[in-house]
């Protein structure tokens, strides 16, 4: 075979593998927790904001709090967009934190923003309701909806 042939099989080899392993990043479906790499021993804390402006903004420390609502939220099923509109609105979004260092931002709305990236939810149904009761339940003075 001539050099010539072998560099371009090459080339074809290596771009199909780059195509089809670009295309299968966009199309995996993975829950929250694969997506922010965060492990439950890691958030120290939550933030929690209210997108509505009826709330201030509320920290949650409680470690058996912040474990509840690490699985609830894991059990959506997302799959990365690869087109998507700006959101215009949103009711929740939350900050995870080791001491004062940001690990992950979740904005929830449809699609979900993980980090300023976009993703649809194909296992799970989004429920600001659920949310927005677990928040009530622990801090009494959040305004519901």
């Amino acid at each position: 075979m001539t050099t010539k042939l072998r560099l371009s099989l090459l080339i074809a080899a290596f771009s199909s593998l780059c195509l089809f392993g670009c295309i299968d990043i966009v199309n995996k479906e993975v829950t929250i927790n694969e997506v922010t790499k965060m492990k439950d021993s890691d958030v120290t804390k939550i933030v929690f904001s209210d997108g509505r402006g009826k709330n201030k903004p509320f920290t949650l420390k409680d470690k058996m709090k912040i474990n509840e609502f690490l699985k609830m939220i894991d059990g959506y099923v997302i799959k990365k967009e690869s087109k998507h509109e700006e959101i215009k609105g949103w009711i929740n979004a939350v900050d995870f934190y080791n001491g004062d260092k940001k690990l992950a931002s979740i904005t929830f709305s449809n699609p979900l923003k993980i980090d300023g990236v976009y993703y649809e939810i194909v296992k799970g149904q989004l429920s600001t309701e659920k949310i927005e009761n677990f928040i009530k339940s622990i801090n009494p003075d959040w305004k519901l909806q």
